[in-house]
Order: structure tokens, then C-alpha cells, then sequence
């Protein structure tokens, strides 16, 4: 599971590839995000080591190339269901 910086990232890169034509700069990704160079850096680290990205540290991230462009869904928890066949609507109801 990704943190919260790398899935940022990772989210901000695709968005600017496939709308844009174009991967986004340093910059770009500290506006975007809002994180310090550091996480900026440490997110695209994660994200290379999780094989999401190629990238090697000290080039531009607008170097980098996408491999995956959302993040793996086996990785993540079991998503709340409530409500949605039917239980635990108690919840919304009774109080």
C-alpha cells in the first residue's frame, strides 16, 4: 500500500501524462502536492521501489515513466459496504 505522498504523486504524474502530454517538474509537483522537496523525493523513491515509476534519483522527474498508473488494488483494505446491500443502515437511520 502506498502512503499518502507516493499516491499523490503517483496520481499528479498520470493526470499530467495523459492530459497534459507532458510529466510535470519539480515544481509543478511541489504546487500540485503541497509536500516539501523531501517527501517529494522520498514519494518518488517509494514509488520507484514499488515499480510504479523509472526513475533514478538526481534526474528530473519529468524523466520519469509510468509503469502503473493507479495504485494495485490486492494492496489495499476491504472497502466499507454499509448500507450498500442493505446492512448496518441502522447506523443512518436511528440516530
Amino acid at each position: 500500500m502506498l502512503s499518502d505522498t507516493a499516491r499523490k504523486l503517483l496520481m499528479i504524474m498520470r493526470h499530467s501524462s495523459v492530459h497534459h502530454g507532458y510529466m510535470p517538474t519539480f515544481e509543478l509537483l511541489q504546487t500540485k502536492s503541497g509536500r516539501t522537496p523531501d517527501k517529494i523525493r522520498v514519494g518518488l523513491q517509494e514509488l520507484v521501489d514499488e515499480k510504479y515509476i523509472q526513475w533514478q534519483l538526481g534526474n528530473p522527474p519529468e524523466s520519469a515513466l509510468i509503469l502503473e498508473g493507479w495504485e494495485r488494488t490486492e494492496d489495499r483494505p476491504a472497502s466499507v459496504t454499509w448500507g450498500m446491500d442493505g446492512g448496518h443502515i441502522d447506523y443512518w437511520t436511528d440516530y
